[in-house]
């Protein structure tokens, strides 16, 4: 590594042109460091070993800015770089820094495990840990509070007076000079918000991805920059799994890089240590605590679906018997009425309708009549609901197809990154798999193209049955061709995707057949409900059942009519449960 030369200054003054450098030699223990990043400020500097550990010098020790107890006053002792090694005080364990920055007399420092440390001059807010008397120079490491406890830090960047740093779900935060200036002199300050302390940066864009294998997700903030009201960013893919693939070759390159270098070294040192170090990065170790957690929503979602069908088919069954006992009371009411009517007429005839008889006869069938109408307001009623249960169960079918194609997706990409982490993918030379996913892709594409819902909107068709009976068909030809799935990819990949490709198959078949059934109910009719064209029929008739006027019941004829049609549903009413 190489630093300026302590002789004079440690760093450039006003009134210099150039200064003289020297390199500093490794460790006389045989310790083997090397510099990975540099940062300076105003009158001091940084840098950052490959071990984590970062060196402070400068001009001076004011304000803290080295971040280290300086012992002496002489200016070697600040000149020299040291080790600070204050970062353990704050947290109870040993950091490994990944990520230095320097402003003009502040410094940030990001750990592995995403905290972030300030120190330094904290005048106008920039060290992120509020303003107070104590606070307004801080000597040693410490740690910058965010509102949400769940931050994770991975970048950060100083200006004079000013920080910034992305988290890892593409958040920007913004504190110091910067922050009073990019929210209108600090008058959009939510409450409890102030210029001391990290303010999330609202309205940073998201850009749809071009390049990602998923098709729509956002590109999200990665690095940030920033000098005195101006601020920076580079954006990358918001999760890890969209970018897969370069992210398989970059590992299948350092993993012949590796071996490459074990078989040139000696037999003590040969093995399979090194291949297998090269798969544990903090990126694959993430990704395996992300598709973990994947798992587990998943999973916990697939049980909570799989009761709500359990419950919602439980529902449908006890309307079903319900809607059953309307129609056998609705049939004993309407033959006691028909019983009634012929008494009444009998007596009408013989007495005249003087007796008493007759009027208790006609309180009776109103109150039949009250009785039937409450009992038709209860029958509409459960076929509301159950068509409303109906509606809700096939999307509930859907949304179950859906979580388990999309677990069966995530358990995919598991089993490829374990085989990455074993090496069972260095050797392999084909892309077959590639070309199998390709395939698995587009037949998934064809199974959505089958909706009935998707090409009703994409044709012109004489009706609804045409619709369904080309997306039978075309499920047929699919169901004929996923054998391409397993003739493309190899090995387990080609059976876990035709898996969940007849999953999927599967599940549209059944929603398809519950339409079919349903176009069948409205025009035949069911159990409970006359179809159209038993409507049709009794209209070509003129026979209305139990919509007919009560005018026209002047004799028994007329009566029976009545009580047939209300007997076999009431015609038209029957039809709508009326």
């Amino acid at each position: 590594s190489a630093k300026c030369s302590p002789k004079k200054r440690p760093h450039i003054g006003p009134g210099d042109r150039m200064a003289a450098l020297c390199t500093v030699a490794p460790p006389p223990n045989g310790g083997h460091h090397h510099v990975v990043q540099v940062a300076v400020g105003k009158e001091h500097g940084l840098f950052l070993t490959d071990e984590g550990t970062v060196y402070s010098w400068g001009g001076s020790a004011e304000h803290g800015k080295l971040g280290r107890v300086v012992a002496g006053t002489s200016e070697a002792a600040w000149q020299e770089p040291a080790p600070i090694v204050d970062f353990n005080k704050t947290r109870g364990e040993a950091e490994i820094i990944v990520q230095i920055a320097c402003g003009a007399e502040h410094c940030l420092a990001l750990s592995q495990k995403g905290t972030l440390y300030a120190w330094g001059w904290n005048k106008g807010g920039q060290l992120g840990v509020g303003l107070s008397p104590k606070l307004k120079e801080v000597r040693v490491p410490m740690v910058v509070p965010f509102a949400d406890k769940e931050v994770r830090v991975k970048s950060c960047s100083c200006a004079p007076e000013s920080s910034a740093c992305v988290t890892t779900k593409g958040e920007v935060y913004i504190w110091g000079a910067i922050s009073y200036y990019l929210f209108s002199q600090g008058q959009r300050y939510d409450a409890g918000e102030t210029v001391a302390i990290p303010v999330k940066l609202r309205g940073v864009p998201h850009e749809e991805s071009r390049k990602s294998s998923v098709q729509g997700s956002p590109y999200l903030p990665s690095t940030v920059a920033l000098c005195r009201e101006q601020i920076a960013c580079t954006m990358r893919p918001g999760r890890l799994q969209d970018d897969l693939s370069t992210f398989r070759a970059a590992m299948k390159a350092r993993s012949s890089h590796l071996l490459s270098i074990t078989r040139n070294r000696d037999a003590i040192g040969r093995g399979d240590r090194g291949g297998a170090d090269a798969f544990r990065t903090d990126a694959v170790r993430q990704l395996d605590e992300e598709f973990n957690q994947q798992m587990v929503e998943l999973d916990r979602k697939v049980h909570e679906l799989d009761e709500a069908r359990v419950e919602c088919q439980a529902q449908l069954v006890r309307i079903g018997r319900e809607l059953t006992v309307c129609d056998q009371q609705d049939t004993a009411l309407t033959e006691s009425a028909a019983d009634l009517e012929v008494k009444r007429s009998k007596l009408q005839l013989d007495l005249g309708g003087r007796s008493g008889v007759s009027r208790t006869l006609d309180i009776q069938l109103n109150d039949i009549n009250h009785f039937k109408m409450s009992n038709k307001r209860g029958k509409m009623q459960l076929l509301a609901q159950r068509d409303e249960d109906e509606r809700r169960n096939l999307s509930l079918m859907q949304e179950y197809s859906d979580t388990v194609s999309k677990k069966h997706q995530i358990e995919a990409l598991a089993t490829l990154v374990a085989a990455l982490r074993r090496g069972e993918l260095i050797t392999k030379s084909d892309n077959s798999s590639d070309d199998g996913l390709k395939v698995a892709n587009s037949k998934r594409l064809e199974l959505t193209a089958t909706s009935p819902q998707e090409l009703a909107g994409k044709g012109n068709f004489a009706g609804f049955r045409e619709v369904l009976s080309i997306s039978d068909r075309a499920l047929n030809d699919i169901s004929s061709a996923l054998r391409e799935v397993s003739a493309t990819a190899q090995g387990s990949d080609a059976a876990l995707l035709e898996e969940v490709l007849e999953a999927n198959l599967k599940m549209r078949k059944e929603i398809n057949v519950h339409i079919q059934e349903k176009l069948e109910r409205a025009d035949k009719g069911g159990p409970h409900v006359l179809g159209l064209l038993q409507y049709f029929h009794e209209l070509q008739s003129g026979d209305y059942g139990g919509l007919s006027p009560r005018g026209s019941r002047k004799n028994s004829k007329s009566v029976g009519a009545a009580a047939s049609g209300d007997k076999g549903g009431g015609g038209i009413g029957g039809m709508f449960g009326w």
